[in-house]
């Protein structure tokens, strides 16, 4: 080889072992998805496929409970189990799960949350079987795509669920919103500009609660479209002096429910103040995640003086406990008025939810200026007759705001 051809040769070579050096040392750095940011809260872990459902299927499940007819239910819909992170008590990350379901054949999707009711035992959830969330798939083949948090405390989370704090329970529905348009962004999926909130019982709770955060604290990020809490405890201070002026309450395990998870979110230590023996030595275990409702209200009573101390009554009563009471009025969500669209929906013979938290709600949030509050009554339905009911109303009122579709 003549030495200009070797030179040239050289020339050519050393720029192309630099490239493929260069190349073979980026292989060894971290991934870095654009779409899905890395140890941040929404960050998406893991989406799993788990099952198709038909229309076909669900129809018959519906049918077989005795469900009202009318509902269409027109999108086959995949369900997914999903991981993501999401902000625990102290402020750290911490892994949570949910479930998605998206209906297939539609090139643009509205996005919805649902939030589910109030449940105990930590497998009772939509991300173990869909078929614990009906109202999620309801909603999904009406062609949303649907998440389904889990929530802190239940399915893969082992912590003890922060029963009806507002700010726990928020966050975990906002970063799986997150972790879902991170799929669709890593799944070329085109989301449309609408989003939706819609829960039942803890689940409107949560619904309310997470609209409240959103418009304070990340408007920026999410503009909601229509919001649907349904037969939720908001004024939970209210409830409270509810409950403890009655001489009985059928479901005494959503009391100590509150009681527990406010012991631990705070740091109290004071089951043994509040709870007579000897409920104040079984609760602890009652709530572990292993239980179901009928299971906790059998080790329970029904009596409100038996299962609860003279002395934290009369306190609460006289309005000397100001520790229960202050995280009482920090979580009740009567206080702002709402800019997106409202919708209450609460059946008025309720009395596992008092219906009058609905009423106060309603009140409040136009009183502090709410921009489109309305409140549904379903007249005489109870906590369990109203739930379908409401979500049907519910879905044909976000139906008519929809354009995607």
């Amino acid at each position: 080889m003549k030495k200009a051809q070797f030179k040239w040769t050289l020339l050519i070579l050393i720029p192309l072992f630099w490239i493929i050096s260069c190349e073979t040392e980026a292989t060894d750095e971290p991934i870095i998805d654009p779409c899905n940011p890395s140890d941040v809260a929404g960050e998406l872990l893991e989406a799993t496929y788990f099952l198709t459902f038909t229309p076909e299927e669900v129809q018959a499940i519906l049918n077989y409970y005795g469900a009202p007819i009318g509902l269409e239910l027109d999108y086959t819909v995949d369900a997914y189990r999903v991981s993501y992170r999401t902000l625990d008590k102290h402020d750290e990350l911490s892994k949570v799960s949910g479930l998605m379901l998206i209906p297939q054949g539609l090139d643009t999707l509205d996005l919805m949350s649902v939030q589910h009711g109030t449940v105990f035992e930590r497998d009772e959830v939509g991300s173990v079987h869909p078929y614990f969330t009906a109202e999620g798939l309801i909603t999904a083949m009406n062609g949303y795509l649907v998440v389904v948090p889990d929530y802190l405390g239940l399915g893969d989370s082992q912590l003890l669920h922060p029963y009806l704090h507002a700010g726990l329970s928020a966050n975990a529905v906002i970063d799986m919103l997150r972790a879902a348009q991170i799929y669709a962004c890593q799944n070329e999926m085109t989301l449309s500009d609408k989003l939706f909130l819609a829960g039942y019982s803890e689940g409107g709770f949560i619904t309310l609660a997470t609209h409240k955060i959103i418009e304070a604290e990340y408007a920026d990020e999410f503009q909601l479209t229509a919001v649907a809490p349904m037969a939720g405890p908001y004024d939970l201070l209210g409830t409270t002096r509810n409950l403890l002026n009655r001489s009985t309450y059928a479901n005494p395990g959503y009391i100590a429910y509150i009681v527990v998870a406010y012991n631990d979110i705070y740091e109290w230590n004071r089951l043994g103040e509040i709870f007579r023996e000897p409920y104040a030595s079984r609760i602890p275990g009652l709530f572990d995640g292993n239980h179901i409702s009928s299971e906790i209200n059998a080790q329970l009573t029904t009596n409100i003086d038996s299962l609860l101390t003279s002395e934290f009554k009369a306190s609460f009563i006289a309005g000397e406990e100001t520790q229960l009471e202050t995280a009482l009025l920090e979580n009740s969500l009567l206080d702002w008025g709402p800019i997106a669209p409202v919708r209450l929906f609460h059946g008025t013979s309720d009395s596992t939810v008092f219906y009058e938290n609905s009423v106060s709600a309603f009140e409040s949030m136009q009183t502090n200026g709410g921009l489109s509050v309305d409140l549904v009554p379903l007249a005489g339905a109870n906590h369990e007759t109203a739930a379908l009911p409401a979500y049907y109303l519910a879905l044909e009122w976000f139906d008519s705001l929809r354009t995607s579709y």
